[in-house]
């Protein structure tokens, strides 16, 4: 069954490494027919290019709206650290649960 995926992981202090696990996850879920949304794989270039800042603040709204369409939330965990730190990742996490999104964890070690 082809799902809408949201793509959720840990982005500061780890810009390239997240730009680089988010394509790659992306694509993965991609060649299995899925629908996926990978903020990072958006924001990272337009941030850089449209010198826009990359913070959570500056692309909270947007995310939540997609975690809205989505079927479930998927977050890439490459570092138990900074997946437990990022104030994004926890933020998406929380919204996706409190509107009964399913949210399944990716270990990427």
């Amino acid at each position: 069954m082809r799902k809408k995926i949201y793509l959720a992981i840990a982005y500061t202090g780890y810009e390239e490494l997240s730009f680089d696990l988010a394509n790659k996850e992306a694509a993965r879920l991609i060649n299995e027919g899925h629908f996926v949304f990978s903020p990072i794989s958006m924001s990272h270039p337009i941030s850089k290019l449209g010198s826009l800042d990359g913070s959570w603040d500056t692309w909270k709204e947007l995310d939540m709206e997609f975690i809205r369409w989505c079927d479930e939330v998927h977050v890439i965990n490459f570092n138990d650290l900074a997946t437990k730190n990022s104030v994004g990742v926890n933020d998406e996490v929380k919204y996706a649960k409190e509107i009964g999104k399913e949210v399944i964890y990716i270990q990427k070690f």
